[in-house]
């Protein structure tokens, strides 16, 4: 199921339709299982990197003994230290590459293929194996609170700054379980223009989603792949030409109930970042943690 890549600017003049998947809810994408890595030498201990793909991605990271040693045999972790300096190292990195290229939408094919190569290296160190937990909002989850994209390789993101209509500001995607809003700003193409004056416009659009445990999932496992069931889309006048316009009424309407499922896949998360998959039509996104999604 899949709507027109140009819903935004179709919604901008009617909003009978909504076509995109990120604006439809971050739809997300089955990760594909990633790979094993061990990093051995040719001394009786071996310290590596393990990790055990459990649908989302739990990884162990320790170091072994051959069992003839004072440990007998028994796995010690490798210090937290050395791993959070590691992530530490390949966010930097990401960021920058990030920043550089746009979100990705400036990005060339060598700098795409820099960014898969430092968010698998992060996948494969990712902290977190039970990202689901508290998705009822009746707990703590690790997930709460705002993200903005820094990042993406989603076709149907990148091409709605395709659109001659809009320029796509802002991109977040905020928890506040069980539901999650997927938000982003719109704002003229001219706004660039105006950047030194007060004279800027804002139309936000947001996408109300219900995250729930993914579908196929062992009700009991620790799982990293979440479920979204759609709600509602609506179009929000935030400023116009320096003027606040918050005292107009949202326009809108709610989701019909479907079969269809979304769901992403976190790669990646901690207290700075999150990396997640989306399911058809695919793509990464990697997201920040920021303290407002104030326009």
């Amino acid at each position: 199921m899949r709507v027109a890549s140009n819903f935004l600017s179709v919604a901008l003049i009617c909003l009978s339709s909504v076509e995109n998947p990120f604006v439809s809810g971050f739809v997300a994408v089955s990760t594909p299982q990633q790979q094993r890595c061990r990093r051995n030498t040719d001394s009786p201990k071996t310290t590596g990197l393990r990790e055990t793909n459990n649908g989302g991605g739990s990884s162990e990271f320790g170091t072994t003994s051959d069992g003839d040693d004072d440990n007998g045999g028994e796995v010690v972790k490798t210090p937290d230290r050395d791993l959070t300096e590691r992530a530490a190292s390949l966010k930097k990195d990401l960021l920058q590459l990030a920043a550089s290229y746009d979100r990705g939408y400036g990005a060339t094919k060598r700098a795409r293929d820099q960014a898969e190569s430092l968010i698998s290296k992060l996948e494969a160190i990712n902290p977190e194996d039970d990202a689901i937990r508290g998705i009822d909002g009746n707990s703590f989850s690790p997930l709460s609170g705002n993200w903005r994209m820094v990042w993406t390789t989603a076709a149907d993101v990148l091409t709605l700054n395709a659109n001659p209509l809009v320029t796509v500001g802002a991109i977040y995607q905020i928890f506040d379980l069980p539901v999650v809003t997927n938000v982003i700003d719109l704002l003229p193409p001219f706004e660039t223009l105006l950047a030194s004056t007060p004279l800027g416009s804002v139309l936000r659009a947001k996408v109300t989603t219900r995250a729930y445990r993914g579908k196929n999932e062992d009700a009991a496992a620790k799982s990293n792949r979440i479920g979204l069931e759609f709600q509602s889309v609506a179009l929000e006048p935030v400023t116009l030409l320096g003027n606040d316009m918050g005292f107009l009424p949202p326009l809108g309407f709610d989701f019909p109930r479907t079969p269809f499922e979304g769901f992403f896949d976190v790669g990646f998360l901690d207290d700075e970042l999150l990396i997640i998959r989306q399911n058809a039509p695919g793509g990464l996104f990697v997201l920040a943690k920021v303290d407002s999604s104030d326009p």
